[in-house]
């Protein structure tokens, strides 16, 4: 039967890609599949703790502490990001070698690759299974219709902004066929037939799921048949445990909460620039750091309390705004919560998840540098204005609880394949563009 099928995730713990990508494990290992975990060292307690097999990578990734710095991309720009060669693509023979590995060992049914990791891929097709990429955060790709992520660009509109859009779109795509030719060199290795551009790692997957909301984001018009909009997931991550209130019940003060990530991007400057916008005003200030920083000292009025963690899931419903980098799940949660947001987006997704913010009218996006009375003042604006809490509220009716409906849930599951389906060691699947002449300049 397929629910005794096994299904391996590959991933690593870059921070918020974690949550959904194991929500996802989550909700397959309940409605009957075994799940195996191919990832780092440092993840091996999480994934048991889960009821899941872990499988470490062995000569990449092999962090045994979850608190190293494994991006170093905090003094990086959008468009020279070392992200790509250390963790996306660089490591690509390896990620596919191992995925590979772990596929046999385990017959899985079904592979799920980690946004970051796309050539796990390779393996899934090279198997013959299919292959599942879960995006984290909203769109990334380029499209006719948009430009490429983390540049902080709405798409626009007129030829003025479709002639950007292109350029944008070739920088993005040199950029990244630099690669091209080692995972053509693996992909010919197992007799699958050469990639055109780097980015068919994605568009070839039998299933895309953004785990976002599609009104959040800016899609790829037309819309590759591959790619599905989850919704967002809001489980609170692992290391962030219990929390109580520790003021007064009765305390009526605004409940402003600082959370700038959990792994590092040299944000002390900018935590502190926070706590220090709240100093003298009638409010409550919380910061919650999480296991990158919580040994990072900090000097805070006595309105304000700092704690290591704290779950979110607790702290926003308390809440009426939050301070934030602009981390997708943070944004998502806080949303989810019917709460504003002021962003200080450090990089990564970021700049594109706090231009959305300002987009939809749910926040106020400053710079990562934005001095304490630049901060305070976008407090006191979004607190004293109630269009930012009503456009945040809209949100939060359709975030729901959460994650994927029962349709698309079903549809990942029928394709899972038996136990003992005697996988072929290659058969290329076709690609998962419906418009895929549009795309391919893209």
């Amino acid at each position: 039967m397929k629910k005794k099928s096994k299904v391996l995730f590959v991933t690593i713990d870059g921070g918020g890609n974690l949550p959904p990508v194991l929500g996802l494990a989550q909700i397959l290992s309940e409605r009957g599949y075994g799940i195996a975990v191919l990832s780092e060292p440092c993840m091996k307690e999480v994934a048991i703790s889960l009821g899941f097999e872990f499988i470490p990578f062995r000569s990449y990734f092999t962090r045994t502490d979850r608190k190293e710095d494994l991006f170093k991309d905090w003094n990086s720009s959008a468009m020279n990001n070392p992200v790509l060669e250390k963790i996306s693509l660089g490591p690509s023979r390896v990620v596919a070698e191992e995925t590979m590995d772990a596929l046999v060992a385990i017959d899985a049914g079904l592979l799920v690759a980690d946004l970051l990791l796309p050539a796990a891929l390779i393996a899934s097709e090279a198997r013959n299974i299919p292959g599942v990429v879960a995006f984290h955060m909203p769109e990334y790709l380029p499209g006719p219709n948009r430009p490429p992520g983390m540049l902080g660009l709405t798409p626009g509109n007129g030829a003025a902004a479709r002639f950007r859009n292109r350029i944008l779109a070739t920088m993005f795509n040199r950029k990244i066929n630099r690669y091209l030719p080692v995972i053509n060199e693996i992909r010919m290795r197992w007799d699958l037939p050469s990639l055109e551009r780097t980015g068919d790692l994605y568009h070839h997957a039998d299933l895309r799921l953004i785990q976002t909301l599609e009104r959040f984001d800016f899609p790829i018009e037309p819309r590759p048949s591959n790619v599905r909009y989850t919704g967002p997931f809001l489980n609170d991550p692992d290391w962030a445990s219990t929390w109580s209130n520790p003021w007064p019940e009765d305390d009526q003060r605004p409940l402003v909460v600082i959370s700038l990530s959990s792994t590092f991007q040299n944000q002390h400057a900018a935590i502190q620039s926070a706590i220090d916008a709240l100093r003298d005003q009638d409010v409550r200030g919380l910061v919650t750091l999480g296991p990158a920083l919580e040994k990072e000292s900090y000097t805070a009025p006595e309105n304000v309390i700092i704690v290591d963690a704290a779950p979110h899931s607790l702290v926003f419903p308390r809440a009426s705004l939050v301070i934030t980098h602009a981390g997708h799940g943070t944004v998502m949660k806080a949303l989810s919560h019917g709460l504003p947001l002021v962003c200080l987006p450090m990089g990564r997704d970021q700049n594109d998840n706090a231009a959305k913010i300002e987009y939809h009218g749910c926040g106020i996006a400053l710079k990562r540098n934005a001095s304490p009375e630049k901060i305070r003042k976008a407090v006191q604006r979004i607190l004293s204005e109630s269009s930012f809490r009503q456009s945040a509220k809209q949100f939060q009716a359709e975030i729901g609880s959460g994650g994927p409906d029962g349709e698309i849930v079903r549809e990942i599951e029928n394709l899972i394949l038996p136990s003992g389906n005697n996988k072929q060691p290659v058969k290329p699947h076709q690609s998962g563009l419906k418009a895929e002449q549009t795309l391919s300049q893209f």
